[in-house]
Formats: structure tokens, sequence, C-alpha cells
């Protein structure tokens, strides 16, 4: 195995704002007079925009003003945010700092739009590490179609295959695992089950394990 670059998601799994973002829209959502369960929550993680907006519309009819909650929640999220700063999952810092000395390729494929991604990282001195960032927010199909990965590596002037990708959520794996990377899952809110164990290279605890199995399967 070859890997030349490394491609991440950003929410849950560099940052710890899945939690945030699920209570935001529960608290956005209640204000309207709906109630967003976890498992309504863990069927949007990591889709694009318009896939969320389609799911949202399914919870709770198509009058949702699903722009205007989307909007509204990520401004909770700023308030908390400004107040207690952006929370770093382990490891994060760690595994952007080995992939530099070792000379890898990186690049961020996410779903959050590009203006909020770089202040979030930039807030962590993270963002310096990217090589190419590609969010989903700016091509036609999201996650979990594969356009974003593809998109990431070819940003990088590689295969998807030469690449080994981080995701913490199913339809990120997805996503990843379609396109042809070496797929590694770091669980936050839910783990792999069998079908997803089946599109997985490995399932690691966080990043600072990601670290030792690059080591062990870079060459």
């Amino acid at each position: 195995m070859i890997i030349k670059g490394l491609i991440f998601d950003m929410d849950g799994l560099l940052i710890d704002t899945e939690r945030l973002s699920f209570e935001a829209l529960v608290y956005d959502c209640k204000q309207r007079g709906f109630e967003l369960t976890m498992e309504q929550f863990l069927g949007i993680r990591s889709l694009s925009i318009p896939k969320c907006e389609e799911k949202f519309k399914g919870y709770f009819g198509e009058d949702f003003d699903f722009k205007d909650s989307f909007e509204k929640h990520f401004l909770y999220m700023s308030e908390h945010i400004d107040k207690y700063g952006v929370p770093m999952k382990k490891g994060a810092d760690s595994i952007l700092k080995y992939a530099k000395e070792q000379g890898l390729r990186l690049a961020l494929a996410t779903s959050t739009p590009l203006h909020i991604a770089q202040e979030y990282l930039s807030s962590l001195g993270l963002w310096q590490y990217f090589d190419k960032v590609q969010s989903a927010a700016d091509i036609k199909n999201g996650k979990p179609a594969p356009d974003v990965y593809l998109a990431a590596s070819s940003l990088l002037g590689l295969e998807p295959s030469e690449c080994m990708a981080f995701e913490d959520s199913p339809n990120g794996v997805r996503s990843a695992s379609d396109a042809g990377c070496i797929t590694v899952m770091v669980p936050d809110l839910s783990g792999p089950d069998e079908e997803l164990q089946k599109l997985i290279f490995a399932s690691v605890s966080d990043l600072d394990e990601a670290v030792e199995l690059i080591k062990n399967n870079k060459e």
C-alpha cells in the first residue's frame, strides 16, 4: 500500500462540533414547535446542505423553513464558540503535524461551508496544514455521494486509491469508500455497523491511534 495523501472530514473528526450542532438544531427546532431526535440527527450527519433540507422537510413537512433554521443553528454555534472556543478532537493537531513532517499531501473534505471551516480551523492553528480544501457545499452531489472525495483527491493531484480518508459518520464513510479511498473510521456519535465494516480499511478510537495506523501502512 502506498499512501501519498490524507483527506479529512472536519465536524466530529477534527473538531468536536457534532454534539454542539445537535444541541443548536434541537433548540432551533423547538422554537419552531418541532422536536428533533438524536436518531433523526444521526441521519443527516455529513450530508450536503440540500440533502439535509430534504431530510428536514421529510421530518417536519414541506413548509419547514430549513434555510432559516440552518442559518440560525450556525449563529447559536458561533455564540457558543465565541464564548468557549472550538473544541478540538484528540490527536487532530498531532496527525496533521506528523503528516506534514512525512511529506504527505493533505486535503479537507467537509460538508460545512468553507468560510466557516476556515474560521473554526484557523482558530486552532489547523487550517495552515491543508494543501487543498473542498466543501461539499460547492459541488453538485454532497456526501454520501463520492464527489467531494473525488474532487479532493484530484485537487491533490492523486488517485483516490493513493489517499487515506478519515471519517466519523456513516454518510462520510460511504462517500470516501465509493470514491475509492483507503477509508478509516474514527467513530464519534456512532460506530461502524456490519455494513460499514465492509467499507472501511480500519476503525480507530482517535486520531492519535490513526497516526500509528499511517506509520504501519505508509510503505
